[in-house]
């Protein structure tokens, strides 16, 4: 007789097993020894006792822990406006309970916990991205690091209104991140955990640029030794780049730039896809070569996934996003992977919105893709016309794809620089 699966929230009874199961799913950097297993114990006892925006649940057969997952609650900007999202932090099945479809099992609670607390678009950074992506999850935008010598940032005017920034400024470096992520689409406002990693790493530091008073930006990085025979090389390492317009960036840039004798490199992560036109010289310092005469600038990677729990739904509660002008009526039809049936979304571009098509509404174009594609195309992460042109949609008129590209484009793929 197969045991009855139980989920529930971890209390303080569960945490050895909670150890068991997360000591063994993430082994990286971990002895197993006392020291670890204790360092671990106060950690989690604190998430279990004092976290308010994170829920640790487990999936248990009887009283056996045989996975766990982390719940994160978010504020994210959704094209201008917040709104709640949720995501999923830490998912880890028990080594001998692997391939017996629990992941599933505790996906579909992760979902059925975004719906009932009403968020619209639920988020993760994958361990497999091929799992989520039959899940239904979209690509957001790419993250680009660029490694390239540091006397290549572009030059500061000057280092006026720069501040080194001690814990004592933790309250103002979140309400500058605050102000970036109000202004930016796809971003999530800092949690508790990463609030509380910020107050006791010791290694990282950050530079504040004020006006009037107001961090207006800053940078979080890291010295990094770049050579194991020669301790005065070093590379700059940077967390964290946070700026209120472009102004502000070239600030934080040209501080860098001024640490060229003490980090002959920098390591740069940024969403911005256009990062690179503030080179003077893009190459990185890989010297790689890539035919046809094109050299290597930089890496990038995918991250954060998102899906749309209710496409209707989404596109009512961002009903305010601005769009080009145009009338159109298309209808996507798409397969919703977890409950392996076929459904539609029907939407109505007027006016320079969008809005749920009336049910007696006659559509001028359909639209065939995949649940991962429509939500990375209703977020903005996709270019429709790519997707037709390479084959991953499928339109019913191809006279339509250039309106209704402009129709969905926007300017700002959503990117968010938050670690859960």
């Amino acid at each position: 007789m197969k045991t009855e699966r139980i989920l529930r929230n971890l209390t303080l009874d569960d945490i050895d097993q909670y150890l068991e199961v997360y000591l063994n799913a993430y082994p990286a950097h971990k002895e197993l020894d006392d020291a670890c297993s204790e360092f671990y114990r106060k950690k989690v006892t604190r998430e279990i006792t004092e976290n308010k925006e994170v829920e640790l649940v487990g999936l248990f057969e009887g009283d056996k822990m045989i996975a766990f997952m982390k719940l994160v609650n978010f504020d994210m900007n959704l094209y201008g406006k917040m709104h709640r999202a949720v995501g999923l932090m830490s998912l880890a099945v028990h080594p001998l309970h692997k391939k017996k479809g629990a992941a599933f099992d505790m996906i579909t609670r992760f979902e059925n916990y975004a719906k009932t607390h009403d968020a619209l678009v639920t988020l993760l950074l994958p361990f497999r991205i091929d799992f989520y992506r039959k899940m239904g999850y979209g690509y957001g935008a790419k993250m680009d690091e660029y490694h390239v010598p540091t006397i290549n940032l572009p030059k500061a005017d000057n280092m006026e209104g720069m501040r080194i920034l001690t814990v004592d400024d933790v309250p103002e470096v979140l309400a500058c991140h605050s102000r970036m992520v109000e202004q930016s689409h796809g971003m999530v406002k800092k949690f508790e955990e990463e609030i509380r990693d910020m107050e006791t790493d010791t290694q990282v530091r950050r530079i504040g640029y004020f006006e009037n008073d107001v961090m207006k930006g800053y940078v979080a990085f890291r010295f990094e030794d770049a050579s194991e025979v020669n301790y005065t090389l070093n590379r700059l390492s940077v967390e964290e780049l946070v700026y209120e317009d472009g102004a502000v960036l070239k600030k934080l840039l040209g501080f860098l730039r001024m640490q060229a004798d003490l980090a002959q490199t920098v390591i740069l992560r940024t969403g911005e896809e256009d990062f690179y036109h503030l080179l003077d010289n893009t190459q990185d310092v890989s010297g790689n070569y890539i035919n046809f005469g094109f050299l290597q600038s930089n890496v990038s990677a995918v991250g954060t996934m998102f899906k749309i729990l209710h496409p209707t739904e989404f596109i009512k509660a961002t009903d305010y996003r601005t769009l080009p002008e145009g009338e159109l009526n298309a209808e996507f039809i798409y397969e919703d992977q977890m409950e392996h049936c076929e459904k539609n979304l029907r939407v109505s571009f007027v006016g320079g919105k969008w809005q749920p098509a009336a049910a007696d509404a006659k559509m001028d174009v359909i639209l065939w893709c995949k649940e991962a594609d429509l939500s990375s195309l209703l977020l903005g992460s996709a270019n429709l016309a790519s997707l037709v042109r390479l084959g991953a949609v499928k339109i019913s008129d191809k006279a339509f794809t250039q309106q209704l590209d402009r129709l969905l484009h926007c300017d700002q793929k959503p990117w968010s620089n938050s670690d859960y």
